[in-house]
C-alpha cells in the first residue's frame, strides 16, 4: 500500500494533503479527464507531448526543480487513509486520482528514465462539480508572470540565448538613444497600450538579427544605428501617408516594415551606397501611396496583407513597351 509523509489541510470546506511523492508510482496511479476525449463530463486539455518531453528534459538537468504542486482530487478507489501524518491509498492503476493541475509534470515521467519527485495537493471528498470548478479556479485566478517581463530578466539567471541578448542590448539601445523614434515609447518589462514592448520588438527583429546585415553587424553601436535609421524613415513615410492611428507603436506596423528589412537594406545599399535616413526613406518612399490605417488588428492577417502591399508596391515594373523587347 503506498503511503507518503504529509500534511492534512482543512480550508474552506476543503481537506487536502499537501506532500511529496514518486513521480512514476503518482503517474501510474492518475488519470485524466480530457474534454475531448470525453465530451460530456471531460474538462481538462488534450495533452501536448511536446511539452511532456520538454519538461522531462528539463528535468534531467543539474538545475532543475519544479516547485509548484500537481493538483489531484482523490477517488473512490484510493479508499485514502490517514493517521500520524502519514497518507495512505491502495494501489489502483489509474483511477486512484484524478489530476486537476499539472498533468504535463506528471506524464514527462513517460519520456524519461528518471523518478522524480513531485509536491502534490491531494484533494478529498470532492464531487464531480467541485472538481470541475476547482480546475477553473485554477485556471482563472493565476496570473502568469508577463512574457515582456521574462524576457527582461532572463539575463539575471544566466539563461539567455546569444539571439535574446543581442535583442536585449539593441531594444535598450534603441530606447535609450535620444535620436530614436521610438524613445520614450518603449517598455522593457510589461506590455503597455501605446508602447512597444520586448515580446513585440523581438518578434519584429529576431528575423533580421538571424539574416542579412542586421545580423552580421559585429558592432552593437552600429546595429543601433541601423534600427534607428530604419525607424526615422519609416516614421516619416507613416507621416507622409497620412496615416492617423497606425504608427510604430503597433505591432504590425513594427512587424510588417521589419518584415521587408533585409530588402530596403540592400536596396538602398545597391543604389546609394549608405544608410543613412534619407537614403532608406527614398528607397521606401512608394509607400506613402498606402492607405495605413485600412491596416487593423495584429493579427496575422492583417500583417501578411500589409507585407503583400509593401512589396507590391517596392517592386513594381514599368509597363512592358515594344521598345523594351
Amino acid at each position: 500500500m503506498p503511503s507518503l509523509s504529509a500534511t492534512r489541510v482543512a480550508y474552506n470546506d476543503y481537506t487536502y494533503y499537501v506532500g511529496v511523492v514518486s513521480g512514476k508510482l503518482l503517474l501510474a496511479n492518475s488519470r485524466v479527464s480530457r474534454r475531448a476525449e470525453n465530451p460530456q463530463q471531460g474538462f481538462n486539455r488534450n495533452l501536448q507531448v511536446s511539452r511532456a518531453r520538454e519538461i522531462a528534459r528539463y528535468l534531467e538537468t543539474d538545475h532543475s526543480s519544479i516547485p509548484t504542486n500537481i493538483v489531484l482530487s482523490a477517488q473512490a478507489a484510493a479508499n485514502l487513509s490517514y493517521r500520524r501524518g502519514r497518507l495512505t491509498w491502495d494501489e489502483a492503476p489509474s483511477d486512484a486520482f484524478l489530476v486537476l493541475d499539472g498533468q504535463h509534470r506528471l506524464f514527462s515521467m513517460q519520456h524519461t528514465d528518471l523518478d522524480y519527485d513531485f509536491g502534490v495537493a491531494i484533494y478529498e471528498g470532492l464531487t464531480p462539480q467541485r472538481e470541475v470548478q476547482l480546475f477553473v479556479d485554477i485556471n482563472t485566478k493565476q496570473k502568469g508572470v508577463p512574457p515582456a517581463l521574462l524576457l527582461d530578466i532572463k539575463q539575471l539567471a544566466g539563461s539567455e540565448t546569444t539571439t535574446e541578448e543581442k535583442l536585449r542590448r539593441l531594444f535598450d539601445a534603441v530606447a535609450g538613444d535620444a535620436s530614436s523614434p521610438l524613445r520614450g515609447q518603449m517598455s522593457p518589462a510589461a506590455t503597455k497600450a501605446g508602447m512597444v514592448s520586448r515580446v513585440t520588438f523581438n518578434s519584429a527583429l529576431k528575423k533580421p538579427m538571424d539574416t542579412g546585415p542586421l545580423g552580421q553587424t559585429d558592432s552593437e553601436e552600429d546595429r543601433a544605428r541601423l534600427v534607428i535609421n530604419y525607424l526615422t524613415a519609416v516614421r516619416r513615410i507613416l507621416r507622409q501617408s497620412g496615416a492617423q492611428r497606425n504608427d510604430l507603436t503597433k505591432a504590425t506596423i513594427l512587424q510588417a516594415f521589419f518584415e521587408i528589412f533585409d530588402e530596403v537594406v540592400e536596396q538602398t545599399l545597391g543604389r546609394d551606397g549608405a544608410l543613412r535616413p534619407d537614403n532608406l526613406t527614398s528607397t521606401l518612399e512608394p509607400l506613402i501611396a498606402l492607405e495605413f490605417d485600412e491596416y487593423v488588428g495584429s493579427n496575422r492577417p492583417s500583417k501578411a496583407k500589409l507585407v503583400g502591399d509593401m512589396r507590391a508596391q517596392l517592386t513594381s515594373a514599368p509597363p512592358v513597351t515594344s521598345d523594351m523587347l
